[in-house]
């Protein structure tokens, strides 16, 4: 490989991977990546769903492999759980478990793969830029401030699976490269992608079908029909792997209640606010929100709404109106897709601070296709990053008659003021991980320790506790669950059996080789009566077994 040719891999591939990289210890430190601390996610860090998605991985980690691949038959027995139910990043976790063997006790690849997930948002950003710019040092910049997106920073750690956002990038770098150069491979770029994001997280399937549905209309533009078919296939195999994966096809209903709830706020573009109460700008203020909003998150950060500002007041200014309609007129397929997005994302509840401007009732049929994607903010993610290269790509080329180094240094101030808008953010994140890093949850309980060690399953009764954090505990200790941590799932068999066996404990006291968790005193009294069983009492708790199984330890 010659000199010119090393230059390029580092400026393009390497160098976008380390902005990627620091951005993430910036943020967080090395604390996510030892594989054995899983403190900080024991913590809940933002939330406490990264707990589930946890316990997703362990129960599929423990459990056989079985078909579909993404079954993990430790957690809810008698039915098992679908790990993409738990937000545990199949792909991720079928490779992992591949090794099982060879892990550690402790093992958590949520750090790990985020820094994965920073380094890839640094390469497609790049690329993005360069593809159209062709200035390595404007596309560098203009990495920086993807890698520092608020969307991405909020999701990383709260919905791992989500901050997998480098999979949005890629589908728009796909779809520029290909309207300039059509090819057939381009295709196979959309196919990777839905197979990837099939295994990631489902929520990303519409927004790469998105820019894939695009590029099918524009070759058909172009009198090429052979997209139809490419098209199809593609769908068809990204199915075939949701199947196998359980993502798909497992029976249980993809539907659920709460489209309308979830979705995004007309102010979430310049609202500062997210859950675990960061201090997303300096300058910007905070607005109310209104029933699920909280998951609506797309402030934009102060660097690209000045931006957006910059390119106002610079088209009026140089009379580029013209330039600006004929854009539209060339990108009506786009942005008709684009308003569709953000349509959905706002839903048929239509909120304005902590206002609901309007509530369209929907057909039943039409709420239930919506609820499969009921966070409906989260579609307009394709719309929040096109935002964001539309100003980058702007300031390039309404500025072209100027020098490189101006419309790099108009883009540097650009970031300057969207770090130094979220510079406290980035301070309290990083603090919040390091803090994280020695909290005590029922992991380091001696005594529950010793109970759990001496049984083989969890069952609950009257428990309104942490589940999650219990699941976590219990299956660390290769237990297997009589429930499930997943929000989505059939568990009647579950369900049926925990009760059974419940029963016939507090009628008996044959309760070996089974824990049973309870919050009720009253259940807990139902147990005491025999002597064989004994009960530790945490956190309001109380885990009753048997005094037999303790003995014999």
């Amino acid at each position: 490989m010659n000199r010119k040719k090393i230059r390029k891999v580092c400026v393009q591939l390497i160098l976008p991977c380390l902005i990627g990289g620091f951005t993430f210890l910036i943020l967080y430190g090395f604390t996510p990546l030892n594989v054995r601390n899983d403190s900080w996610i024991m913590a809940g860090y933002d939330e406490a769903d990264i707990i589930q998605h946890y316990s997703g991985w362990i129960a599929f980690r423990n459990s056989e492999w079985t078909f579909p691949l993404g079954m993990a038959r430790d957690m809810a027995c008698e039915d098992g759980t679908y790990i993409s139910f738990t937000d545990s990043i199949p792909w991720v976790s079928i490779a992992f478990k591949i090794f099982r063997d060879f892990l550690p006790e402790t093992f958590q690849f949520f750090g790990l793969y985020t820094l994965f997930c920073y380094m890839m948002q640094g390469v497609a950003a790049f690329h993005i830029i360069y593809w159209k710019c062709r200035d390595s040092i404007y596309a560098i910049i203009s990495t920086v401030l993807y890698t520092f997106s608020p969307i991405l920073m909020e999701r990383a750690f709260r919905h791992t699976a989500l901050g997998s956002q480098w999979i949005i990038l890629m589908a728009i770098l796909v779809y520029m490269v290909h309207r300039d150069r059509p090819s057939r491979m381009h295709y196979m770029g959309y196919l990777l992608l839905l197979v990837l994001a099939i295994g990631i997280h489902p929520y990303f399937l519409p927004m790469i079908a998105i820019f894939l549905f695009l590029s099918v209309i524009e070759d058909i533009g172009r009198k090429e029909f052979w997209p139809i078919i490419f098209s199809v296939a593609i769908l068809l195999i990204s199915f075939a792997c949701g199947v196998v994966l359980g993502v798909l096809g497992t029976g249980v209903t993809l539907s659920r209640d709460g489209y309308g709830k979830f979705s995004m706020n007309l102010n979430a573009l310049i609202n500062p606010v997210s859950i675990g109460g960061y201090t997303w700008s300096s300058f910007v203020k905070t607005f109310p929100q209104i029933l699920g909003n909280y998951d609506g998150f797309n402030y934009l950060g102060l660097g690209i709404i000045s931006g957006i500002f910059f390119l106002f007041v610079l088209t009026v200014f140089l009379g580029k109106e013209r330039v600006i309609w004929k854009w539209i007129k060339q990108n009506g397929m786009l942005l008709l897709a684009l308003i569709c997005c953000f349509i959905f994302a706002v839903s048929n509840v239509v909120t304005y601070n902590d206002i609901i401007l309007v509530n369209i009732a929907l057909p039943e049929w039409l709420y239930s296709f919506c609820g499969i994607f009921r966070a409906s903010s989260r579609l307009f993610y394709p719309v929040y990053y096109c935002i964001f290269t539309g100003v980058i790509l702007g300031i390039w080329l309404l500025e072209k008659k100027t020098s490189k180094e101006r419309r790099c240094l108009i883009l540097g101030m650009i970031l300057l003021v969207q770090l130094l808008d979220m510079n406290v953010c980035i301070a309290e994140k990083h603090e919040k991980m390091l803090a994280n890093a020695e909290y005590v949850s029922l992991l380091d309980d001696a005594v529950l320790d010793e109970i759990l060690e001496g049984n083989q399953f969890i069952i609950l009764d009257n428990y309104s506790g942490d589940t999650r954090t219990l699941a976590v505990a219990a299956l660390k200790k290769n237990l297997k669950l009589y429930y499930s941590t997943a929000n989505s799932g059939n568990y009647s068999n579950t369900a049926y059996w925990s009760n059974e066996i419940a029963e016939h404990a507090r009628k008996t006291g044959e309760i070996d080789p089974y824990i049973i968790v309870t919050s009720e005193p009253a259940v807990l009294q139902k147990y005491l009566q025999h002597e064989n069983i004994g009960c530790y009492e945490t956190e309001n708790s109380w885990y009753i077994y048997s005094l037999d199984t303790i003995a014999s330890e």
